[in-house]
C-alpha cells in the first residue's frame, strides 16, 4: 500500500537531492531513498530552501532541486523522469 501526503508540506529526500512539495492525499514517490516531512506548506519553495539551509546546513550543502507533487500524475511523472536519468 502506497503511502500518502497527511497534509500538504514540503518532503525532503536526500538520497536524491530533491525538495519537493506534496499535497495532501497525494502518495508519495516510489524511488530511492526516503520521503521526510520537513516543513508544513507555509512558505514559497526558495524561502523554504532558505529556512533549511540555516536549520540543515549538512543537508542542504547540495542545494536540491525543487518539485511539487500536487497530484498522483505528477507523481507517476516525477517517478518516470528519476528512472529515465
Amino acid at each position: 500500500m502506497a503511502r500518502r501526503a497527511p497534509k500538504t508540506a514540503y518532503f525532503l529526500n536526500r538520497t536524491l537531492n530533491r525538495l519537493a512539495l506534496i499535497a495532501q492525499g497525494v502518495r508519495l514517490p516510489a524511488t530511492d531513498g526516503l520521503w521526510v516531512m520537513v516543513a508544513d506548506a507555509v512558505r514559497a519553495p526558495w524561502e523554504m530552501t532558505e529556512l533549511l539551509a540555516l536549520s540543515y546546513p549538512e543537508w542542504m550543502k547540495e542545494n536540491p532541486a525543487f518539485v511539487a507533487l500536487l497530484t498522483d500524475f505528477d507523481v507517476d511523472e516525477f517517478e518516470r523522469d528519476v528512472q529515465r536519468r
